[in-house]
């Protein structure tokens, strides 16, 4: 939500949840492939 609605950046939405920007990166790597996966299981 924040990333795509919101349009912040990684590193706002670091400072927002206290993590490092390199790990909203990887939780964003993480979540896109799993709805990429399940778009392709499902289609």
């Amino acid at each position: 939500h924040m990333r795509f609605v919101e349009e912040l950046t990684q590193a706002q939405i670091g400072e927002r949840l206290g993590v490092s920007q390199m790990h909203v990166s990887r939780l964003l790597s993480r979540c896109l492939a799993r709805l990429r996966e399940g778009m392709l299981t499902t289609g």
